[in-house]
C-alpha cells in the first residue's frame, strides 16, 4: 500500500497535469483576441495570425482520411472564442480551408464544414454551411481542393464576443485493391471589425436634457429680470 503522503503527492500532480492540458492559448489579433483550450485544437495544430492581424489560421498536418477497402472518415471540432476591442464591433468573416486528394483506381473522397457563430451575450447565432460544389474525380496525382464562404453580423445584434464552432469532417471510401485520399492542410478566419456605431440616447435621456436646458433658461431669465 502506498504511504499517504505519495497518494497526496500524485493525486496533486495529475490536478496540476490537467491543468496544464487545458491550457487557453489567446491570440492578438487587429480589433479582436482570439483564445482556444489548446486540448480543442487536436489535429489543428497550433493557431497563427497573419501579418495584416485579421486572420486566424492552421495548418494542420496531420488531418486526413485514407480508405483502401472500407470507408473511412476524420472529425474534428474546433472552439474559438473572439472578443471584439471596445470601439469596434464585429461585422463578419470569411472562412477558407484547403489541402489535396489523390484517387488511384475507383474511389470517391469529400470533404463538408460546419461554422457556427453565437453571441455570447444574447445567445443568437448564425451558421455556415461549406461542401464541394463539384465531385473530386481527378485521378493519379494530387490534386488541390479548397471551399470557402462568407458570414455576416445579421442576426446577431452587435457581439463583443462571439463564440465560434468548426465542425469538420473528410470522407474517403475506396474497394479493395484501390486507394482514396483526402487531407486539409489549412483552415483559415478573416475577420471584418468596424468602428462601433455611436450611442444613441434614450427618450429618457433626452428628456432629461432637455429639462435640464429649461431650468437652466428659467433661471437665466429670473436673474435679468431681478436685476431690471
Amino acid at each position: 500500500m502506498l504511504p499517504f503522503r505519495k497518494v497526496l503527492t500524485s493525486l496533486g500532480l495529475l490536478a496540476i497535469a490537467g491543468v496544464v492540458q487545458a491550457a487557453p492559448i489567446i491570440l492578438n489579433g487587429d480589433h479582436f483576441t482570439v483564445s482556444y483550450d489548446d486540448t480543442q485544437a487536436g489535429i489543428y495544430g497550433q493557431g497563427s495570425l497573419s501579418g495584416s492581424l485579421n486572420t486566424l489560421y492552421f495548418q494542420p498536418t496531420a488531418f486526413s482520411a485514407l480508405s483502401g477497402g472500407s470507408p473511412a472518415s476524420t472529425q474534428a471540432p474546433l472552439q474559438l472564442t473572439f472578443n471584439i476591442n471596445p470601439g469596434y464591433a464585429f461585422a463578419g468573416f470569411t472562412f477558407t480551408e484547403r489541402g489535396d486528394y489523390f484517387l488511384f483506381g475507383a474511389g470517391a473522397v469529400n470533404v463538408a464544414a460546419s461554422v457556427e457563430a453565437m453571441n455570447a451575450a444574447n445567445s443568437a447565432s448564425t451558421t455556415l454551411n461549406l461542401t464541394s460544389g463539384s465531385s473530386f474525380t481527378q485521378t493519379g496525382a494530387a490534386t488541390p481542393w479548397q471551399l470557402t464562404g462568407s458570414l455576416s453580423a445579421q442576426g446577431l445584434g452587435l457581439p463583443q464576443t462571439l463564440l465560434v464552432t468548426l465542425d469538420n469532417s473528410l470522407l474517403a471510401d475506396a474497394a479493395s485493391g484501390n486507394l482514396a485520399f483526402i487531407q486539409k492542410t489549412y483552415a483559415g478566419f478573416n475577420v471584418t471589425t468596424v468602428a462601433a456605431p455611436a450611442a444613441v440616447p434614450e427618450p429618457s435621456s433626452w428628456a432629461l436634457l432637455f429639462t435640464g436646458m429649461l431650468a437652466a433658461l428659467l433661471a437665466g431669465v429670473r436673474r435679468r429680470t431681478m436685476h431690471v
